[in-house]
């Protein structure tokens, strides 16, 4: 009676034990720690960089290395007279921009073709000097526009020399704000003599 009774009570408690057969589903994986919007990409710089003159060939280039000789000049000479006449009423003013001696993109276009006629010049007549002057609109003090001047006549003269023509032919001054081609206190005015300004004579021969 007592073996009976106790498989009864086995039984029951096997029929009370409920097993959850269910698939496990394993957890998907977290998203990678790199799945993050990526950052911009820096931004291109939009500075302008001002083009370099075209150097000029050697084949260009008159006779002879580096600066060009000093030869004694017949100032009488028709055709000097008339080439230095004819180069100083082609030359182009090269403009700057307000308070700067840097070339603008206009500014090196201008002193490309400058330089094409200085060579064509100093290839015949190797002998003449070029004068680059600087000048500045009125504002500023005198003693500033001086220095001024003379670092946009510098800057012209070295443009000429990374473009193959030689330094010894050139010479800068600077007359800052003294010497306007326009008078009148205007932007359109002042633009007009913050400029460089070539002047081509013959070398002295004293």
């Amino acid at each position: 009676m007592k073996r009976i009774c106790l498989l009864a009570a086995l039984a029951g408690l096997s029929g009370c034990h409920h097993v959850d057969r269910t698939p496990i589903v394993p957890m998907s994986d977290p998203p990678p720690a790199n799945n993050m919007l990526s950052p911009p990409p820096p931004r291109e710089s939009t500075a302008t960089v001002t083009p370099p003159l075209r150097p000029i060939s050697s084949d260009e280039r008159p006779p002879g290395e580096g600066d060009y000789t000093d030869t004694k000049l017949d100032r009488s000479h028709p055709s000097l007279a008339e080439a230095v006449s004819t180069v100083n009423g082609q030359l182009e003013d090269v403009y700057f921009p307000y308070d700067q001696f840097e070339l603008s993109s206009q500014a090196a276009a201008a002193l490309q073709r400058d330089a094409q006629l200085l060579q064509e010049i100093l290839r015949e007549f190797p002998q003449l000097q070029v004068t680059v002057e600087g000048h500045c609109d009125e504002r500023g003090s005198a003693e500033y526009n001086i220095g001024l001047g003379d670092r946009r006549a510098g800057r012209i003269i070295a443009a000429l020399g990374q473009a193959g023509l030689p330094a010894g032919n050139f010479s800068p001054v600077s007359y800052g704000k003294e010497a306007p081609q326009c008078t009148e206190s205007n932007e359109s005015c002042w633009s007009r003599n913050r400029r460089a300004h070539f002047v081509v004579r013959t070398r002295s021969t004293e």
